[in-house]
C-alpha cells in the first residue's frame, strides 16, 4: 500500500475542512499510535488506517455522533475498492474502531484500543487533559498519568509526546 497516495485520496474526499480533527490530528493519531503499537504489540497497519479513516467524514467540529460510523463506511468502500489492501479480520478491526471510537471506552481487543488511545493521546488540541481512567490501554493509561505526573499543559501535549 501506498500510504502517502491512500492519504490523499482519503483527504480530498473529507466533507468538512476541519482545524481540530484534520489532517494535522490524523498524522498525530498515527503517531500516536505508532508510539502505543510498539508497547502494545497492536497490528500497526490497522492503527494507521485508523488514522486517516477515523475523522475522515466529520460534518463539523462539535458533536457529530455519526461521523464514526460514516468514516467505517467510507474505510469499508475504500476496503472493497481495493484501495488498500488488509486481511478481513484486520478489516473488521478497522470498522470497529472507526464506528465506535467516541463511543466505547474499551474493546477487549488491543489493536481497536490502541486505536482509542491514539486519538485520545490527541485531546491537548481541544485543551483537554489526559485522564487515566479513560484510556483503553494499560500503557496509554501509563502515558496518561505520566503526562500528569510531569504537569503537561494540554496545549504542550504533542511536543511532549514526540520525546516519550
Amino acid at each position: 500500500m501506498y500510504f502517502p497516495a491512500l492519504q490523499q485520496y482519503v483527504f480530498s474526499r473529507r466533507i468538512f475542512d476541519s482545524e481540530l480533527h484534520g489532517i494535522v490530528h490524523w498524522r498525530q493519531v498515527e503517531f500516536n499510535g505508532m508510539l502505543l503499537a510498539k508497547e502494545t504489540g497492536a497490528d500497526m497497519e490497522v492503527v494507521r488506517l485508523f488514522a486517516l479513516f477515523h475523522d475522515s467524514k466529520r460534518a463539523d467540529d462539535g458533536i457529530d455522533r455519526e461521523h464514526g460510523e460514516r468514516g467505517a463506511e467510507f474505510a469499508k468502500a475504500c476496503f472493497e475498492e481495493q484501495r488498500f489492501n488488509i486481511t478481513q479480520e484486520q478489516f473488521e478491526k478497522l470498522y470497529h474502531a472507526c464506528k465506535f471510537h467516541t463511543i466505547e471506552h474499551r474493546s477487549g481487543d488491543i489493536t481497536i484500543d490502541t486505536c482509542y488511545d491514539a486519538d485520545r493521546l490527541d485531546l491537548g488540541r481541544v485543551q483537554i487533559k489526559l485522564d487515566p481512567n479513560k484510556m483503553a490501554t494499560a500503557f496509554g493509561a501509563k502515558v496518561a498519568q505520566q503526562s500528569l505526573k510531569e504537569g503537561v499543559k494540554p496545549d504542550k501535549m504533542r511536543a511532549w509526546l514526540e520525546k516519550y
